[in-house]
C-alpha cells in the first residue's frame, strides 16, 4: 500500500485555475450589469467581452461604452 503525497505543483495549478475562473465570472458579471444600466443588452456585451478575450474585451467596453443616461427622480407632491 502506497501513501499518497501532496502534489504541490498540481495544487498550485488548480488554485491558479480557480482564481482565474472566479475573476472571469466577476468581470463578466460586472460588464453585464454595467451594460444593462446603460440601456444595452448585457448578454451581448458580456459575450463580446468574453469572446474577444476577457481583458481586451473589458478594456474595449470601458473605452467605448456609452454615457449613462440620467434617471429622472420621481417627485411626490
Amino acid at each position: 500500500m502506497e501513501l499518497t503525497t501532496l502534489d504541490i505543483p498540481y495544487l498550485l495549478f488548480m488554485a491558479t485555475i480557480g482564481v482565474y475562473m472566479l475573476l472571469l465570472v466577476f468581470i463578466l458579471t460586472w460588464v453585464y450589469h454595467d451594460a444593462e444600466q446603460r440601456g444595452l443588452n448585457g448578454w451581448v456585451i458580456a459575450g463580446m467581452a468574453f469572446f474577444t478575450g476577457t481583458i481586451f474585451g473589458t478594456l474595449a467596453w470601458l473605452l467605448l461604452r456609452p454615457k449613462m443616461k440620467p434617471q429622472p427622480i420621481p417627485v411626490r407632491s
